[in-house]
């Protein structure tokens, strides 16, 4: 069996340098020289540095100028916080006071014309004087039962109206004025009119309230007699020109 030829490959040689080439002349197929301008010196390319000063001194004066505007502006916010806010109170409002009329007070002894005629015991002018005295008929409201009554001006302007009745009996009682007939009939030295009862002889003085009970007081106190107690008494008022009674015990 023939054995195959065995081949071997030898290393290139390396090129020759050619005598007064330096290694920068050399032949580099990466690195391609520059053509040879004729006037233009060769020279290296300088490695890549940072912005040139006129860029820097630029970019320096935009950042200045920022910084002097955000003080300003800070300043400006500073002195309006600082400045104390003043608050105007509201003027206080004067309440409305609402004006009340005032009521026009009536006149004195006003006429009234609402009650009954019946009940008129007499006029003001009729009792003019003290000591002048007036018979009527007074009705009563609930059963309008008639009842003969007198009424007396008392000194001082006092109205003193009773039944004339005498209180549980049967005699009517009298208004006597005459001092003598006091002291010469009824045996009592009075200094002023009074009232009496002919039939038991008893006398009542009008200036004088006597006691009905325990808490009771009426008019025509017993100075003399055997009497139960004072006349009953009548209700009497002004209204106008009139005299009036409403009521009796």
């Amino acid at each position: 069996m023939a054995k195959e030829p065995i081949s071997v490959e030898l290393p290139a040689e390396a090129p020759a340098k050619v005598p007064g080439k330096s290694a920068e002349n050399e032949f580099d197929m990466f690195h391609p020289a520059m053509p040879q301008i004729p006037g233009v010196t060769k020279t290296k390319a300088s490695p890549r540095r940072g912005l040139d000063p006129a860029a820097k001194q630029q970019l320096f004066q935009i950042m200045g100028l920022a910084g002097m505007f955000l003080v300003v502006v800070a300043a400006l916010l500073w002195w309006i916080k600082s400045i104390p806010t003043r608050v105007i109170a509201p003027s206080p409002v004067e309440p409305v006071i609402a004006e009340t009329p005032v009521p026009t007070p009536p006149p004195p002894n006003p006429v009234q014309t609402s009650f009954d005629e019946s009940s008129i015991a007499a006029s003001v002018e009729e009792l003019a004087k003290p000591w002048s005295a007036k018979k009527f008929t007074f009705i009563k409201p609930l059963t309008r039962e008639p009842v003969d009554a007198m009424v007396i001006r008392l000194p001082g302007g006092v109205l003193w109206a009773f039944a004339l009745m005498e209180p549980y009996g049967k005699c009517d009682l009298e208004f006597v004025k005459d001092l003598g007939l006091l002291a010469s009939k009824y045996g009592y030295r009075a200094g002023h009119p009074m009232v009496v009862n002919p039939c038991n002889s008893t006398v009542y003085d009008p200036l004088k309230v006597g006691p009905l009970g325990a808490s009771t007081w009426v008019r025509g106190e017993i100075v003399q007699g055997g009497g139960l107690r004072p006349p009953i008494s009548i209700d009497v008022q002004v209204r106008g020109r009139s005299i009036v009674a409403d009521r009796i015990e």
